[in-house]
């Protein structure tokens, strides 16, 4: 098909890259998003864009593919970046459940320079035990350990009864409970803090606030 011919992709591609550069010199920044999902993380984060009016020229979202470390994910948006350069930050949205993240941390403090020879950072946004307990906290605060997704997913299913996780409305049918999981995950924290525990957690408000001063319509 046309639209998969390396021609149109390399144009595309361009058109992106000068709509990104507009928003630039018009004094809003570009972000690089790289996720392990294929499609949940991705379908969400694109909703949220079109709720919140944020230019998709500011915000790249790529999806995940075979290598789902987040060693492998901070190597794989390393690569992504130096395609352009053209980005302000860059996000790596991952799972962790028993992953010694030392290396993924490492690689991702490694400098970048975009192309007006600027710093740029990379953060991990991990949730634990996967991105669906993030979906959850939209609904109800918890603490239980997980050792598995499947318990998540299960409980997000009486919320969300017909979840699916290549279900392309998924933030539409979330979106009424950002602000109580963005409420929710400072006081998890806080409790992880006073046991020591790792588990469940979510990094997601760091992404989601960056998001949001992209936002024509303000925060939530």
């Amino acid at each position: 098909m046309r639209d998969n011919h390396p021609k149109y992709r390399q144009e595309r591609r361009k058109s992106r890259q000068l709509e990104r550069k507009k928003s630039t010199r018009a004094g809003l920044p570009s972000i690089l998003i790289v996720c392990e999902g294929r499609e949940t993380e991705p379908n969400y984060l694109r909703g949220f864009c079109e709720e919140y009016g944020i230019n998709r020229a500011n915000v790249t979202i790529v999806g995940g593919d075979d290598d789902t470390s987040a060693t492998g994910l901070v190597r794989k948006a390393r690569q992504r970046f130096q395609v352009d350069r053209d980005f302000d930050a860059v996000f790596v949205v991952c799972d962790c459940i028993d992953e010694n993240l030392t290396e993924a941390q490492r690689l991702a403090a490694q400098a970048l320079r975009n192309v007006t020879g600027e710093s740029v950072s990379m953060s991990l946004i991990v949730s634990r035990p996967s991105f669906e307990f993030w979906l959850l906290l939209h609904f109800e605060y918890l603490t239980r350990p997980f050792r598995s997704a499947e318990p998540v997913v299960n409980l997000l299913s009486r919320h969300v009864t017909d979840y699916d996780k290549a279900d392309k409305q998924i933030f539409a049918k979330v979106r009424s409970g950002l602000d109580r999981a963005l409420a929710h995950v400072p006081r998890l924290k806080a409790e992880l803090a006073a046991t020591g525990a790792q588990s469940p957690n979510t990094d997601m408000p760091t992404l989601i606030q960056k998001m949001l001063s992209l936002s024509r319509h303000g925060s939530s």
